[in-house]
């Protein structure tokens, strides 16, 4: 998949949840509007069903009933309103109707006025605060004749209770399902990402070791067609050459294969180190000598300053011998062309020691190093061969270093150089019990 293709799908994903995310604040707006008009329905149902059963109240009321029988009035409306009814009974009804219509936890204020003066008969405390003017506003006894003094209920309910707790549920649980999306989609793309540059890099350690692997066997081939041919003109004296020629890329040809397989082992963790006391010192001092030949054909001078000899740590020698002959070999493979050098120092640190390898050779990115002891990563040079590798050696040293208790750590620049800092353990009679 190219890089296009996923920005695309990247952006049409990205269309998609923002069509998402616009379809559900629409849905959230249209369910709080119809939600806010239902609200105000129950609101009219609850208040005309209370002053209904207020006047009903009023007119079955005991003593009015009396005084009417009595002949002290004539109709229930000729008493004063304090008469016929009284704050806490109105609040009765309007609580006992609210339930009735699913209004149960609202908070509202209400007070009773006189139509023709405006004059408060009596109200909550809370409705001085209010505004009249956002009241719900209904008659209060509806069936007195209109000569007689008018009272109008008002009624005013908190607008925080319009939108009820199962509301905010439904928003609450939208916003968190469309964070989950667009958290799967981030994830998602990174993943398409990390694997089409895990592709890119599984691509090119195979063009390389398909280039790595040709070489010896074509050279083999060649020599063996040659010893072969009864007609050929080599003289004998150059046979040994050709033999030489055989078994040194036989050699190079099984190190290539081995090289592989020891990272897939090493990976799969079915490896077991043989631990023994390594001198780090004479152990540098081998590499060197291994390399004395490569170094002299290729003009470069290596340096070494060991500052303490003697310095001895508990690792297994071959995969240690491995680690600092990675670290060389790639100090050789990126120099430059002209007065290149090598070199390698060990400080001790109370119960440590650090080993550095520093060149000054092509150096490495700084947006690289990070990536650099991943498996299969190379910097990037295109498919050019110059510089022949896997992109494995550098893994292997981070993973042995690790197993051995140690660390690694890369300062580069480019065209000046690059030092690898590894820092391991110095032998102690612990290191034998616990290994």
């Amino acid at each position: 998949m190219n890089k296009r293709l996923i920005w695309a799908l990247a952006a049409a994903i990205s269309v998609c949840t923002l069509a998402l995310i616009y379809v559900q604040l629409n849905w959230i707006f249209s369910i709080r509007k119809a939600e806010k008009v239902n609200f105000e329905q129950n609101i009219r149902f609850a208040l005309d069903n209370a002053v209904a059963d207020i006047d009903e109240a009023v007119k079955w009321n005991p003593s009015i009933q009396e005084q009417l029988l009595s002949g002290i009035i004539i109709h229930s409306y000729d008493l004063p309103i304090q008469e016929r009814i009284s704050i806490e009974e109105i609040n009765d009804f309007l609580q006992k109707e609210c339930q009735r219509h699913h209004l149960k936890n609202i908070s509202y204020e209400f007070a009773v006025t006189n139509n023709a003066s405006g004059e408060i008969i009596f109200s909550t405390k809370g409705f001085k605060d209010v505004d009249p003017m956002q009241a719900h506003i209904v008659a209060l006894f509806p069936r007195d004749p209109d000569y007689v003094t008018q009272y109008s209920l008002l009624f005013y309910e908190y607008a925080g209770s319009i939108i009820r707790t199962s509301i905010w549920l439904l928003i609450g649980a939208s916003i968190l399902l469309t964070l989950i999306i667009i958290a799967l989609f981030t994830s998602n793309l990174l993943i398409i990402f990390k694997q089409k540059q895990l592709t890119e890099i599984k691509n090119d350690f195979v063009n390389n070791i398909t280039h790595e692997l040709k070489t010896p066997i074509t050279t083999i081939s060649l020599a063996a067609q040659i010893l072969n041919d009864p007609h050929t003109s080599i003289k004998e004296e150059k046979w040994p050459y050709l033999h030489q020629t055989i078994l040194f890329e036989t050699k190079r040809l099984q190190f290539l294969v081995e090289k592989v397989l020891q990272i897939a082992i090493f990976e799969r963790k079915k490896f077991k180190l043989k631990y023994q006391e390594v001198d780090i010192v004479d152990l540098l001092s081998k590499i060197t000598g291994f390399f004395t030949l490569q170094l002299e054909n290729n003009n470069i001078k290596i340096i070494t300053d060991f500052k303490e000899k003697g310095t001895k740590v508990w690792a297994d020698e071959t995969h240690l011998t491995n680690v600092f002959t990675n670290l060389v070999d790639n100090a050789i493979k990126y120099r430059k062309e002209q007065d290149a050098w090598i070199k390698i120092t060990t400080t001790n640190h109370t119960n440590k020691v650090i080993i550095t390898v520093e060149d000054n050779g092509i150096g490495i990115h700084k947006k690289n190093q990070k990536k650099i002891f991943t498996k299969f990563f190379r910097e990037p040079t295109g498919n050019i061969h110059t510089v022949k590798g896997f992109g494995l050696g550098l893994n292997y040293v981070k993973q042995m270093i690790e197993t051995l208790r140690g660390s690694i750590q890369i300062e580069s620049t480019p065209e000046i150089g690059t030092q690898f800092f590894v820092t391991l353990p110095i032998m102690k009679e612990t290191n034998k019990e616990e290994s």
